[in-house]
């Protein structure tokens, strides 16, 4: 398989840095912003997402590899996401169908990897209290400033807007930084990149997603969320 997912990275970063992305909603406008204070940048960010109930978007995603060349470099892959806001839970509810027929599936706090080549969904826990802040704040918890050194970027190839960089302020177990391209007057995010530890970088692209599209319940749920014949690999989970 040539294609980006969760086997081809790792699954526990690949799941975090799958969520990392969902920050980047580009938007149409392309009005250049004007400079801008950053916490005032962070600010509008946040109050975007944590009044955002649910997105459904397609999406591109584009990997780069750092340092010796490797097989992955330049793989992409497609697909579609859908993103629900819990309301009084522990977690999101979030799924990611590509278009070669891999599934992430994440409901609360445990998440599902269905690989259509192996017919396996491997099922793991995922603590959110462990999450960072570039996560948790998408269903209103936690704040950016807490967990990241904000501050612009140098960055030239970003395109325009408020081009910031995100710097993790302890260890973070797989990316170096985050960045993000902003319009400084709404706090939309263009365009973000993941970068990890040894230079790679990993691109999301999401086209034309629907912003305050909420899935129903069903289109979340595990029994039914995969193929019948599927075999289900437990990982540390007592069930």
């Amino acid at each position: 398989m040539n294609g980006l997912g969760p086997c081809a990275v790792g699954r526990d970063m690949m799941l975090r840095i799958l969520l990392v992305l969902l920050l980047s909603i580009p938007i149409t406008a392309r009005a250049e912003a004007p400079a801008a204070d950053i916490q005032a940048v962070v600010a509008k960010i946040q109050a975007f997402y944590e009044k955002t109930d649910g997105i459904d978007t397609r999406f591109t995603q584009t990997f780069r590899h750092g340092g010796m060349p490797s097989r992955l470099g330049g793989a992409t892959a497609e697909g579609r996401l859908r993103f629900r806001k819990p309301v009084g839970e522990s977690g999101p509810r979030m799924r990611w169908d590509y278009d070669d027929g891999r599934i992430l599936l994440l409901v609360g706090d445990l998440s599902y990897t269905y690989d259509p080549d192996t017919q396996q969904i491997t099922l793991y826990r995922l603590d959110p209290k462990t999450l960072s802040a570039a996560v948790s704040f998408l269903w209103g918890k936690g704040k950016l400033t807490d967990d990241f050194k904000v501050t612009a970027s140098g960055r030239k190839d970003l395109g325009e807007g408020v081009a910031l960089e995100l710097v993790p302020k302890t260890g973070n177990g797989g990316f170096s930084k985050v960045l993000l391209l902003v319009d400084g007057a709404t706090g939309l995010v263009r365009r973000s990149v993941v970068v990890q530890a040894d230079g790679s970088e990993n691109h999301i692209t999401f086209v034309e997603p629907k912003v305050g599209e909420v899935a129903p319940l069903s289109v979340f749920n595990p029994d039914t969320a995969f193929p019948k014949d599927a075999v289900r690999v437990d990982t540390q989970i007592g069930r």
